[in-house]
């Protein structure tokens, strides 16, 4: 076999070799979610680990899951649920005050483990979308477990903070939903690099050789 065909045989090679390890490395990430309040009386708001109450106002957080190739941007992360009971009256808006959050991801994919995030929840809570600021203020904006980090997509007007949408009588939001999302990355595991690092030589190898054959 001559140089020229040793060269295109070596590169042929190599590229399978590095294109198998590239694609070994775009990871599948599956989890799963829950929301837990911190139970008691905070002023006038009751919470249990499900949902807080505030006058005719209700508080809650529905979990998600979901499996997706990394990196994948804007993820499901889960849901807060505002509520307003019409037949409580009328209200201005009222505070939460005290109100702690915490947003538990459970990963499956690539590797198992588990991951929080917590803080507090503050602001007011009005029954129309201008008289509303409510926010939910977690520590950290991202979470890793294992190889995978999930960072959380907040407030364009107020970063760091994930804004809460409030009930709003139309067009018929009430309930109303706000989607918690993130981006997540998954880093190449181990045994991913070891099998790109001969790809990757054997294309280095392979254009050295065409160089030479090029010369003769």
């Amino acid at each position: 076999m001559g140089v020229r065909q040793l060269a295109r045989v070596g590169l042929t090679a190599a590229a399978a070799v590095t294109l198998g390890a590239l694609s070994a490395g775009a990871q599948t990430v599956t989890y799963t979610t829950t929301g837990a309040f911190t139970p008691g009386v905070f002023g006038t708001t009751t919470c249990t680990a499900t949902q807080c109450t505030v006058g005719g106002f209700t508080l809650s957080f529905t979990g998600s899951g979901g499996s997706f190739v990394a990196p994948t941007q804007n993820v499901d992360l889960g849901s807060f649920v505002t509520q307003y009971d019409p037949s409580s009256g009328t209200n201005p808006g009222l505070a939460f005050t005290g109100v702690q959050f915490t947003l538990t991801v459970t990963q499956t994919a690539p590797t198992g483990g588990a991951g929080a995030l917590s803080g507090p929840i503050t602001g007011t809570l009005a029954y129309n979308p201008s008289g509303s600021t409510l926010f939910w203020t977690p520590s950290a904006t991202s979470l890793i477990i294992g190889p995978v980090t999930y960072a959380l997509i907040t407030d364009q007007q107020n970063p760091g903070k994930i804004g809460i949408s409030p009930p709003i009588f139309s067009p018929l939001q009430n309930p109303n939903a706000t989607t918690v999302r993130a981006n997540i990355t998954a880093t190449p595991e181990p045994a991913t690099l070891l099998l790109l690092a001969p790809g990757l030589a054997g294309l280095g190898l392979g254009v050295r050789l065409r160089r030479r054959s090029t010369k003769a």
